[in-house]
């Protein structure tokens, strides 16, 4: 059974946090990933600019969030900043985690087809499964 989504202890309850989660979750659940089977305990010592570990809950744009990531079936830390669509000079849509066998344009297809698999929609972003799954 996986764990709530929830923010980390670590951040304070205020309306920016708050809706940073709701974004990031919305975020996570379009790339297929969700909590952890298993929680991780919430490291001590973390600041805003320096983080000592990975959290459990939401914990803002630069620290690792424990997720898991269910078209790989694997348990990853990724930086909810590194889950956003990049805007301005370099654009860029949202990336998988790092070592995902998903991700890449040259596997849209298998992409695609997992999410089918998994009941899951392929996001709008994701034009290269989009156009996979039509070919």
């Amino acid at each position: 059974m996986r764990t709530a989504p929830s923010r980390s202890s670590f951040l304070p309850d205020n309306k920016r946090n708050r809706d940073s989660f709701t974004a990031a979750w919305l975020r996570a659940l379009e790339l297929g990933y969700t909590t952890r089977a298993e929680p991780v305990d919430e490291p001590e010592g973390c600041t805003r600019t320096r983080c000592v570990g990975v959290h459990e809950g939401y914990p803002g744009s630069e620290h690792r969030w424990a997720l898991h990531c269910l078209l790989c079936s694997v348990d990853i830390e990724p930086y909810p900043s590194h889950m956003r669509e990049r805007t301005g000079k370099n654009p860029a849509p949202p990336r998988r985690h790092k070592g995902c066998e998903f991700s890449g344009a040259s596997r849209a297809k298998k992409r695609a087809a997992r999410y089918l698999e998994l009941g899951l929609a392929i996001p709008a972003w994701d034009l290269d499964a989009r156009a996979a799954l039509i070919a």
